[in-house]
């Protein structure tokens, strides 16, 4: 991580450069520039030796408080400097500085000194160490730095799950539940073994085949309340449960599954007691004529025993197993993934130290995938090979993986500690965190750059996609429990972060520094006297601190001023879902501010300190409910880049001055826009936003239409990459004239997702070359465009149109579709007819999806021919079930048909 760090310090010093001159700390920061990059030159090699040598290690945590403490100094100059109104010419004088501008030179004077300081007797111990040989020599800039990193624009995903040794044991597990006397199966096994993939692939199978089928994740520290609202929310008894007790909670859930065909999924349940017996606290029903299932998975035999479930063991791969998991993710780009013939020996060493866990060899092979030297695998098999004094031996090989991350990777990776267990992570707000840190270079290509960030880290199986992986908008990840434990323990060690779970009363671990970067304090159930401790705690040296978040901390109702008046270089604020309803005001003081997250929180109006906030990028006020109404003042933060106002119904004028706004998100149903000329945001106002890239826009006025349709807005906002646009005027109902966009359009080349809703659908709607993503939404037209011929399409949903009969038959042409792999038809009440399929088309076609189509009455010619096809659905259709098995066996086994309220699963 350390090496990582350097170099964005670095970087910074070329970038603030204007802000030293302004300060007359020229000389000293240009000193400090040349000696860090001269120490960056070793650090990769030192990074290396870290893992076995303890004096290395050690020193490398010093190398790190210093670039961190030297990155401070230089934002808080260049800050410092914006606010400065002299000439340059006139900066030798004396008198050229106001009283708050010497206070604040003489202090930085005595941080650069002492940082001066710090840098001499790191060198100096590197020296007495004989870390290197040399710290005279390599002046030169090393040429791996974060700045310089090459990414590209990722549409899919490069690996997918990879299933070895799962099909025997999906089929077992479906055997039990046909078995009326095991209402309750527990999946057994240690952690990384592989329990909730394989309790996904059976939740999938069988999932139609009942009337509820819910998936509960279950943490370590899990709220019986939340669980239960999940549960009630997935059998419509959300608003019933909200007012009442946890014991009434659980009879009226009882009551409603007694008689109800259900699955439930209790994934990862940790607790043994007696007392925590989920199934009785949850009100599941377990008799043995029950008609529920409820699937478990666990990490311990004792949760079993309490909750008298049939115990299925889940066991490490076998050795087969194991090394064809091995080579599908080492030698992805090999015939067969096998090994080259001077590899093969080695590389069934490192898979036979993996232990066979499915998480461990993947993540292993990840990280030497396409790596083809022999000295690579040989450092890789030394580096596994070492003694371990660590208590688990797996932890042990998944930071090998860690420790093969590039270097601007490691930082990005232990930041993850930041969200909770189980939280889906949403890329847009990780990749500001990283950037609030410097982690990603802010600039127009920040987002394209931390998501090719997330890819890597995904690709080397270190985070986990969620839902759909073919969805180019909600794209969320997640950390498996062992991945996360895994960044904590990174973070822990490099004293970068601090999770308190210890009493507030005795301050900071003895395991991290007083002076710690980060307090992540999410789902720690604390309340405002614990705070009030923490905020006159002396341990809880604030004048470091970067990330300081109570997400989710509902007994939270006020963050005290103490805690946050000496915050001076405070970075990100996340107060989300607590129950706070003011700020103190020194929160204007934050000059470095980047990220504040006030998402759920009580405020009934935006504080007015946050105004004073310049340096602000991303700011969430969304799901606000006692928030009515935004200041005119938010256009004054014109360094903001994402600003989420979602459930606010109105937008003031004031936005169209945020020329810096990269992701506008809006509550796509209730958020209007003004027609009239007075303080109210308008349509027209969007062509100012001219670096929006996401952003869903709503028509409501007749009057909005003829603005759309001159095209101003479109030909101006050429960086945009996901639109949403819907037509909710008082016209749209009339179904055989909908308004057309205009060919204006075209002019956002790099459009990679579009939604339309009740607009007439142009033929130019196919010249989006670069369109991943394309959902069609009450169009009413009798024919469609040649959709098909759109060279970059991977997701396409047409949904509810009353006038199409048949959808062209170009959709089913050979070389049609060359990227799609999911095909949505949904709600067509008059459609008789799809395209006969010939040998080519769709080639990557994996998903299809025909709902509500009922005067279908065939399945399409050539369907057998879709050779990457793994689910086909005909739900509420036509279609005879005996039509479908005399064309073809082999599909017959794949689809799933269901003409009735009763699900028909086949295959």
């Amino acid at each position: 991580m350390e090496h990582g760090l350097v170099n964005v310090v670095v970087g910074k010093f070329g970038e603030y450069n204007q802000a030293s001159i302004a300060l007359n700390f020229r000389k000293e920061l240009e000193w400090l520039k040349q000696k860090l990059r001269r120490l960056r030159s070793y650090l990769r090699e030192i990074d290396i030796q870290s893992a076995q040598n303890g004096n290395a290690k050690s020193w490398l945590l010093d190398v790190e408080e210093l670039a961190l403490d030297a990155e401070d100094i230089l934002d808080e100059c260049a800050v410092e400097s914006k606010g400065t109104n002299y000439e340059i010419s006139q900066l030798s004088c004396l008198c050229a500085f106001s009283y708050s501008q010497l206070v604040f030179r003489f202090k930085m004077a005595h941080r650069i000194k002492g940082v001066k300081d710090r840098l001499r007797s790191i060198m100096e111990a590197a020296a007495e160490l004989k870390l290197f040989h040399d710290l005279i020599h390599s002046d030169q800039p090393s040429t791996s730095t974060s700045r310089n990193v090459k990414w590209k624009r990722t549409n899919l995903m490069e690996k997918d799950s990879k299933p070895v040794g799962i099909e025997p044991k999906v089929k077992e597990i479906l055997r039990l539940l046909d078995n009326s006397a095991a209402p309750v199966i527990a999946l057994v096994g240690m952690g990384g073994v592989g329990k909730t993939f394989l309790l996904q692939n059976v939740f999938n199978r069988v999932k139609d085949k009942f009337e509820n089928s819910i998936w509960l994740e279950i943490s370590q520290t899990y709220s019986l309340r939340e669980l239960q609202a999940d549960l009630a929310s997935n059998i419509k008894l959300n608003e019933v449960v909200k007012g009442v007790s946890e014991i009434q909670a659980t009879e009226l859930i009882h009551e409603r599954l007694a008689s109800t065909r259900a699955l439930i999924v209790l994934d990862d349940v940790w607790r043994a007691t007696e007392e925590d017996n989920l199934i009785s606290s949850l009100g599941l029903p377990r008799g043995k004529n029950s008609q529920c299932k409820i699937l478990i998975s666990t990490r311990s035999r004792l949760v079993c025993r309490n909750m008298n479930a049939h115990v299925y063991e889940v066991h490490t791969l076998s050795e087969e197993e194991s090394w064809t998991l091995f080579c599908a993710f080492a030698f992805p780009d090999c015939h067969q993934n096998q090994p080259p013939e001077q590899l093969e020996g080695i590389a069934r060493q490192i898979e036979e130290e993996c232990g066979r866990l499915p998480l461990v060899v993947k993540t292993v092979a990840a990280s030497l995938a396409r790596k083809r030297s022999l000295t690579v695998w040989e450092s890789k098999l030394g580096q596994i090979r070492v003694p371990s004094y660590t208590k688990d031996p797996i932890m042990q090989v998944l930071k090998l993986s860690y420790d093969s991350l590039p270097a601007h990777l490691k930082p990005c990776f232990a930041f993850l500690s930041f969200f909770p267990e189980n939280e889906e992570i949403d890329p847009h707000y990780l990749i500001n965190l990283w950037a609030a840190e410097g982690y990603v270079p802010q600039g127009e290509d920040q987002l394209d750059i931390g998501l090719s960030y997330i890819y890597d880290l995904y690709n080397l199986c270190l985070v986990e996609r969620t839902g759909d992986i073919y969805d180019q908008v909600d794209k969320r990840f997640k950390l498996n429990d062992l991945m996360l434990d895994l960044a904590i323990s990174i973070s822990r060690e490099s004293k970068c972060a601090f999770s308190v779970e210890e009493t507030l009363n005795r301050g900071p671990s003895m395991q991290t520094s007083s002076r710690y970067r980060r307090i992540l304090l999410g789902k720690k159930s604390i309340g405002d006297d614990d705070v009030e401790v923490m905020a006159r705690n002396r341990g809880y040296s604030a004048s470091c601190l970067r990330t300081l978040s109570f997400s989710q901390d509902i007994g939270i109702q006020n963050i005290p001023a103490m805690l946050l008046s000496d915050v001076r270089v405070l970075r990100i604020l996340d107060l989300s879902d607590t129950n706070i309803s003011s700020l103190p005001t020194c929160v204007g003081n934050l000059r470095l501010l980047k990220v504040l997250n006030l998402r759920g929180t009580k405020i009934t109006k935006v504080p007015k300190c946050i105004r004073s906030n310049k340096n602000l990028r991303f700011l969430d006020i969304s799901s606000c409910h006692c928030l009515q109404q935004l200041p005119q003042w938010i256009g004054e933060l014109n360094c903001l880049e994402h600003l989420d106002i979602s459930g606010i119904n109105s937008m003031p004028k004031g936005i169209s001055n945020l020329v810096s706004l990269q992701v506008l998100r809006l509550d796509f149903n209730n958020c209007k826009l003004s027609i009239e000329k007075n303080e109210f945001f308008q349509l027209e106002d969007y062509v100012y936003l001219i670096n929006l890239r996401e952003v869903s826009i709503v028509i409501h006025h007749e009057a909005e239409l003829k603005t759309m349709e001159k095209g101003r807005i479109f030909a101006v906002l050429v960086k945009m990459r996901s639109l949403n646009i819907c037509n909710a005027s008082e016209g749209h109902v009339d179904e055989c004239n909908l308004p057309s966009l205009p060919e204006e359009m075209l002019a956002m080349k790099n459009l990679e997702f579009l939604c339309l809703d009740s607009f007439a659908v142009s033929n130019w709607i196919c010249g989006f070359s670069n369109l991943m993503q394309l959902r069609l939404y009450n169009c009413h037209c009798a024919e469609y465009p040649a959709l098909e011929l759109m060279p970059s399409l991977i997701n396409l949903e047409l949904n509810f149109n009353d006038n199409c009969k048949a959808l062209p038959k170009g959709f089913g042409k050979r070389r049609g579709f060359l990227q799609l792999h999911v095909f949505k038809i949904l709600n067509f009440p008059v459609l008789e007819e799809l395209p006969d399929l010939e040998d080519g088309a769709m080639p990557h076609l994996e998903i299809l999806e025909v709902f509500q189509c009922p005067y279908l009455k065939k399945v399409p010619s050539g369907l057998g021919l879709l050779k990457s096809l793994k689910e086909c659905e005909f739900i509420w259709t036509g279609i005879s079930i005996p039509s479908i098995r005399e064309e073809d066996e082999e599909l017959w086994n794949k689809i799933k048909v269901n003409n009735s309220s009763e699900s028909i699963y086949l295959g």
